[in-house]
């Protein structure tokens, strides 16, 4: 990322965290998704999404972060033990192991760990 990226993407990162923290679950949505698929720095959106599933967090929003982990992982082609192992503990979740099922799957299709 060149110098001029970076400033525009602390920008971009300030907006988004701002819908993220708004309340709008809207806003919060799009800004999640918006980051997911256009952020270029993976290591900083696994520790974004991981923030997300934080205890009582929104429940859509925990559910979204679910999903967008296995997109980072698709898109990026490589994801962090830490995701995975995120993923496999959520397994028994009632509200979230399906969607980790399915986002663990979409890793070991796309990707290879760090």
């Amino acid at each position: 990322m060149a110098a001029g990226d970076a400033t525009e993407w602390g920008e971009i990162r300030l907006e988004k965290l701002a819908d993220l923290a708004s309340g709008d679950l809207t806003r919060a949505t799009r800004a999640l998704l918006y980051l997911t698929y256009e952020d270029p720095d993976r290591r900083w959106l696994e520790s974004l999404l991981l923030d997300q599933l934080k205890e009582g967090g929104d429940p859509q929003l925990r559910s979204l972060a679910v999903t967008c982990m296995g997109h980072l992982g698709r898109i990026h082609g490589v994801i962090s033990d830490r995701i995975v192992a995120c993923l496999e503990g959520l397994l028994g979740d009632p509200a979230l192991g399906g969607i980790a099922e399915d986002a663990l799957g979409d890793i070991r299709f796309f990707t290879h760990l760090e």
